[in-house]
């Protein structure tokens, strides 16, 4: 009887526990969105990243160095200051054809950025890193 009543003050207890740990968890990502980092993706840029460059730059995803460089989905979490270096990165990365890398590419040629997605990456990334620059 004494081990029931252990085992079930104990699950009861983890559970408790388990609960409010996520109801901090939830409170945190809500306050992650840095209000002095005004960052806006129109349309075209969205697709591009989606098409060609979210499936390793996310969070969630299996490159390691990929998720090391560049998180997209934590873009609007970044200091006004860490932002702008991502955008320049970005932009850089593009415009020397840095990315997608050629070792990807040769199994993944779908995911090539064509000349006209380019200049809207490079273009937007370099806009959006001189307005937050204002």
């Amino acid at each position: 009887m004494k081990n029931l009543f252990l085992t079930i003050f104990s699950l009861v207890f983890i559970a408790g526990i388990l609960t409010i740990t996520t109801g901090f968890k939830t409170e945190t990502v809500q306050k992650e969105v840095n209000p002095e980092n005004l960052l806006t993706i129109p349309d075209s840029v969205n697709k591009v990243l989606k098409d060609k460059c979210f499936d390793c730059h996310h969070s969630g995803s299996e490159s390691m160095k990929a998720k090391m460089k560049l998180k997209l989905d934590k873009l609007p979490t970044l200091s006004k200051r860490k932002l702008i270096s991502k955008l320049d990165g970005i932009a850089e990365s593009v415009e020397e054809k840095d990315m997608p890398p050629e070792k990807f590419l040769k199994k993944y040629p779908e995911h090539a950025l064509t000349d006209d997605e380019s200049k809207i990456l490079i273009d937007w990334a370099n806009n959006a890193a001189d307005e937050l620059m204002k």
